[in-house]
């Protein structure tokens, strides 16, 4: 049964959480700037580009000479919106922050083992729920906010995919630091580590907790075609985070998560990978693919609730 108390043994008043809402999105506009600055900086130093007279060069994903700025941007804005607002929110409200965010030892090789797994075992799952997303119409007096939606969704991907691009070895490891690394310690720090903990506290009901977090963590990617599917990752992330108490799980799922999608970019072609593996479970013909990696993905998770469960009892 899902646990009805808060992490760490005290609760926050519905004012209080407000107030410390607020805070934490005031320290979001800081850090953003903060960091976007110092991206500016680093990139006049670096390759003579100045942001301020040419911001648009980052919206040109598709010129291959601006990607090097245009990872230097999106790293150091993981780690201004999320990463350090989080931190600091931390240590303001909830210090000491290594036990506030529940940033424990090492994980078993059993843990590991079955996060990968869950991963993998997940991405039928996850294309059929993409698919279920993508297929959602809306009715005519909507028409031109779905088409909003729709293009916003084709510039995100058109986006990803100039970002992913590997020649080289050197760059994998760069979009996997990127793409992978800091957004899986970044976001899960913000996201599960602050916020998650937060709604705990204030409700008293990890269910729930783990429920609106992973809406405004699917929110938060400004992608209403693909919220589903991440949206079901976010509760993923949070019961493991809620069973686990150890930051370091949901990390290490988020960091698997993207770090296939790096992997999948460096070793398969574009066509193999649009038409095979983001289409894995959703021919019409694979739905017991489909079916069978959900029934497999509860059996991990009940796994691992089972393992946290009785680690913590023993």
């Amino acid at each position: 049964m899902m646990q009805l108390f808060s992490p760490d043994g005290y609760s926050v008043k519905p004012t209080h959480f407000f107030v410390r809402l607020i805070a934490l999105l005031l320290l979001m506009l800081v850090g953003n700037i903060v960091f976007l600055g110092i991206a500016a900086i680093i990139s006049l130093v670096v390759w003579g580009y100045n942001f301020f007279e040419h911001p648009d060069l980052l919206v040109s994903f598709t010129n291959p000479d601006s990607l090097p700025i245009v990872k230097l941007f999106q790293a150091l804005q993981t780690v201004g919106l999320f990463l350090i607002p989080g931190v600091i929110w931390s240590w303001f409200y909830t210090k000491p922050v290594r036990k506030s965010l529940h940033l424990r030892g090492a994980m078993g090789v059993e843990v590991i083992i079955a996060v990968a797994m869950l991963i993998i075992l997940a991405i039928p799952m996850i294309n059929w729920l993409a698919e279920l997303n993508v297929q959602i119409v809306f009715p005519d007096w909507l028409k031109s906010l779905e088409n909003t939606f729709r293009s916003s969704e084709a510039r995100a991907e058109a986006f990803m995919v100039s970002l992913l691009k590997t020649e080289s070895v050197f760059v994998f490891f760069i979009n996997l630091i990127v793409v992978a690394v800091l957004p899986a310690i970044a976001e899960e720090v913000f996201f599960r580590g602050v916020l998650q903990n937060e709604i705990e506290r204030t409700t008293q009901n990890s269910l729930w907790a783990v429920l609106i977090t992973a809406f405004v963590f699917s929110a938060f990617h400004f992608q209403f075609f693909t919220f589903l599917p991440r949206f079901i990752l976010g509760i993923m992330l949070g019961l493991v985070y809620v069973w686990s108490r150890n930051l370091w799980v949901p990390v290490l799922l988020h960091f698997i998560n993207n770090g296939l999608t790096v992997f999948a970019w460096f070793w398969f072609t574009p066509e193999v990978i649009n038409k095979e593996i983001d289409t894995l479970g959703t021919y019409q013909n694979m739905w017991i693919l489909t079916l069978l990696s959900i029934v497999l993905v509860t059996l991990v998770m009940y796994y691992l609730r089972y393992f946290f469960r009785k680690q913590c009892h023993n």
